[in-house]
């Protein structure tokens, strides 16, 4: 094997031990919003630069749709951890597969036993399916 193939499994290990430890997560963005609350006789109505809260929401995409739920004042670092938790987990899974699509390709590229017309075979080209 050679030190090439060595280093890349050497940091796909690295990368698996990484991944196990990541901790609660999920996805979405959190939102900061004030709302008016449309009373005639309340402050947010009179002024225009006034409105209501904040209020916190987490925002995800859900099947296609774009899913909202509020989150409680207490939650929102807690949720935004779990955002960055997420993240990180996404940035791991790609430099995961990253490394390991280059260990197979170190892997097709090293010398094998068999003929060399065995060898002359691989092709560096992907097909399309039909």
């Amino acid at each position: 094997m050679g030190s090439k193939l060595r280093e890349l499994e050497e940091k796909r290990e690295r990368v698996k031990k990484q991944l196990t430890g990541v901790g609660d997560m999920r996805q979405g963005t959190v939102s900061e919003r004030y709302l008016k609350c449309g009373k005639a006789e309340c402050r947010c109505g009179k002024e225009e630069a006034y409105a209501h809260g904040p209020y916190f929401s987490l925002t995800k995409a859900v099947k296609g749709k774009t899913g909202t739920r509020v989150i409680p004042k207490p939650l929102v670092e807690l949720t935004r951890v779990q955002i960055a938790e997420f993240r990180e987990f996404r940035r791991l899974s790609q430099e995961f597969l990253a490394v390991n699509e280059e260990i197979c390709e170190a892997k097709r590229r090293e010398p094998r036993e068999g003929s060399e017309r065995d060898q002359k075979k691989t092709s560096k080209r992907f097909s399309k399916p039909k």
